[in-house]
C-alpha cells in the first residue's frame, strides 16, 4: 500500500513532502513524494491514556464544579445502572473513542462492559479492573474475590489484557494496596487529583478526612503523598499516576527518579475544580505524560482534539506553556510510553508509537485542508476529520 499524504505527523511535527509504503501493516519505506499528494495529513492513531467507558450514559447528568459533591453524586447514580445499561454506555464510549482516532486505551473498569466494547470496536489496550475496598477495610477478601471474578469474565469475553488495579490510595485498604504494589505488576492509580489527599495526610482535615471519620476507617500511617506510595510499594516503574494535579516540584523530581508516568486529564480537572496540573514541570523532569479523556461525565464529549486544546489552554493559563508538538506527543508517542503494559515492556513502548520505517503503529488520515502546522491541527481538528487507514 502506498500512502501519499500532503503532510505527516512525525514526533508531533507536521512534515511535508513524504510518502509511506506499507506491507502487511508495517511501514517499510518513508521517502520523498514520487507523485502528486492527496489532500490529507497522515498521523499515528491516538492513545487515550486514561478512560472510564461505563460512565458515558451519565454525561451531563452530574453537576460539576465541586469535586467532592460530584464524586458522591456519581457514586450514587452509578448504583442505579443495570448491567445492560453499563454495556450500552461502554459500547457508545468505545465507538466514540474510535471515531476520534483512538486506537489504544488505558481503560478503568469497575463493572463489566468495557471488554466486549473494546473487542467490538477494535480497540487495543489494557483494562484496569478497579479495586475499591474502602468499606471492606477490615476484611476485603470477599470483595476481592468478586473483583477477580469480574476480571475473569472480562477476559472470557475475548479481551485478555485485564489486571486488578487499585482505584486510588484512599479507596483501597492498606494490606491490599501493599499486595498489589509488591506484585510489581502494572498499575494505573488516581493520585493527587485534588488537595484533599494531602489535607488528609498532613492535617487530618478536609472532606476526605471527614469521610474517613464518618465511616470509622483508620487514617493512613503515611504523612506525605509520596510516602503513601512508598509504603504501598507503588513508588516504582510500571505505575502510572492519573491526574497528579497537586504535586510539588520536589515531588516531581522523586517521581521522575522512581520511573513513574502520568496521565493528564485537563478537561476533567477543569470541570471538577481541581488544581491545574504542573504538566510543564512534569514533562521537563523527563516523565512520560499521556492525555486521558477520562469519563464523559467529567470531561464531556469524547474528543481527543478538544483534550489537546484544553491541555494547551491550561498550560498557557499557568504561564508555563507547552508547545503544540509536545501536546501532540502526549496524544501519541508519550501517551503510549505512559501506560503500563504498553510502555517500556510492551510492543509499542519498545518500538515507538510513531511513523518510521519498521513501525506497525495504527494510522489515521486527518482531513484538514487548511492546516499548516501542529497548532492549526489542534485548532481545526474534530472527530469528523478522522478517517482510519486499513493497512491489514
Amino acid at each position: 500500500m502506498l500512502l501519499r499524504p500532503q503532510g505527516i505527523m512525525i514526533d508531533g511535527h507536521l512534515e511535508w513532502g513524504l510518502e509511506v509504503f506499507i506491507v502487511d501493516g508495517e511501514i517499510v519505506e518513508l521517502r520523498p513524494h514520487t507523485g502528486l499528494p492527496d489532500d490529507y495529513i497522515l498521523s499515528p492513531a491516538f492513545v487515550n491514556a486514561h478512560s472510564h467507558f461505563e460512565y458515558r450514559g451519565l454525561q451531563g447528568q452530574v453537576p460539576v464544579g465541586d469535586y467532592w459533591a460530584w464524586l458522591r453524586n456519581l457514586t450514587e447514580l452509578k448504583q442505579a445502572l443495570s448491567a445492560e445499561e453499563v454495556l450500552r454506555d461502554c459500547l457508545q464510549a468505545a465507538e466514540e473513542n474510535r471515531r476520534t482516532g483512538v486506537a489504544w486505551v488505558g481503560e478503568h473498569s469497575d463493572r463489566l462492559g468495557s471488554a466486549p466494547a473494546m473487542v467490538q470496536h477494535q480497540l487495543e489496550g489494557v483494562i484496569f479492573q478497579e479495586v475499591i475496598t474502602f468499606f471492606e477495610h477490615d476484611d476485603p477478601g470477599a470483595k476481592l474475590d468478586s473483583i477477580r471474578a469480574r476480571a475473569e469474565q472480562a477476559q472470557a469475553s475475548g479481551f485478555e489484557s485485564v489486571v486488578l488495579n487499585p482505584h486510588a490510595l484512599f479507596t483501597v485498604d492498606p494490606k491490599t494496596l501493599e499486595q498489589i504494589g509488591q506484585s510489581h505488576g502494572p498499575v494505573s492509580l488516581h493520585f493527587a487529583e485534588t488537595r484533599f489527599e494531602r489535607d488528609l495526610l498532613e492535617a487530618r482535615s478536609g472532606p476526605l478526612a471527614a469521610f474517613f471519620r464518618e465511616n470509622e476507617v483508620p487514617f493512613p500511617r503515611s504523612e506525605s503523598m509520596l510516602g503513601w506510595l512508598q509504603d504501598s510499594g507503588l513508588l516504582r516503574p510500571g505505575v502510572q499516576l492519573v491526574h497528579a494535579c497537586d504535586v510539588t516540584e520536589d515531588e516531581i523530581e522523586v517521581m521522575a527518579a522512581s520511573g513513574l508516568t502520568v496521565a493528564h486529564c485537563p478537561r476533567s480537572n477543569q470541570a471538577l475544580g481541581c488544581p491545574a496540573a504542573p504538566v510543564f514541570e512534569i514533562v521537563r523532569a523527563g516523565i512520560a505524560v499521556g492525555l486521558g479523556l477520562d469519563s464523559a461525565v467529567s470531561s464531556g464529549p469524547i474528543d481527543m482534539f478538544a483534550e489537546m486544546r484544553a491541555a494547551r489552554a491550561v498550560s498557557l493559563e499557568r504561564g508555563r506553556p507547552l508547545s503544540a508538538e509536545q501536546i501532540y506527543r502526549m496524544a501519541t508517542r508519550w501517551g503510549a510510553e505512559s501506560v503500563p503494559v504498553l510502555g517500556p515492556a510492551g510492543t509499542f513502548g519498545r518500538l515507538g508509537w510513531e511513523i518510521f520505517e519498521g513501525s506497525t503503529v495504527p494510522l489515521i488520515k486527518l482531513h484538514l485542508p487548511n492546516a499548516t502546522d501542529t497548532d492549526s491541527v489542534l485548532d481545526q481538528g474534530t472527530p469528523a476529520c478522522v478517517e482510519w487507514v486499513a493497512v491489514r
